[in-house]
């Protein structure tokens, strides 16, 4: 069931981090909220040494640091973490 509502979480985070980078609309400090989540999540599970836990930890903190500033990151980059973040989220709820 946990692993269900953390993939329902990437596939949010992954839509999120899409509009806003793509798109331009979007609560930024909602990115920073997930960003954090996501860190915390990649933290927790970085125990397994598992490398998916550490792009988690990488794709917060450049989460954290779109939210808190005005600086782009290239849309492909944008492109490339959101297509994992959905991926991952379907994933985990199919499993």
């Amino acid at each position: 069931m946990i692993v269900k509502i953390l993939g329902l979480i990437d596939i949010f985070t992954g839509l999120l981090f899409w509009m806003i980078g793509i798109f331009g609309i979007g609560n930024k400090s909602l990115l920073i909220l997930f960003g954090i989540l996501l860190l915390i999540k990649g933290i927790i599970f970085m125990t397994s040494l598992n490398i998916i836990s550490a792009i988690d930890i990488i794709i917060g903190l450049i989460m954290i640091s779109l939210g808190g500033s005005e600086w782009a990151i290239p849309k492909i980059i944008v492109i490339i973490i959101s297509l994992f973040l959905l991926q991952k989220g379907i994933i985990s709820i199919i499993s």
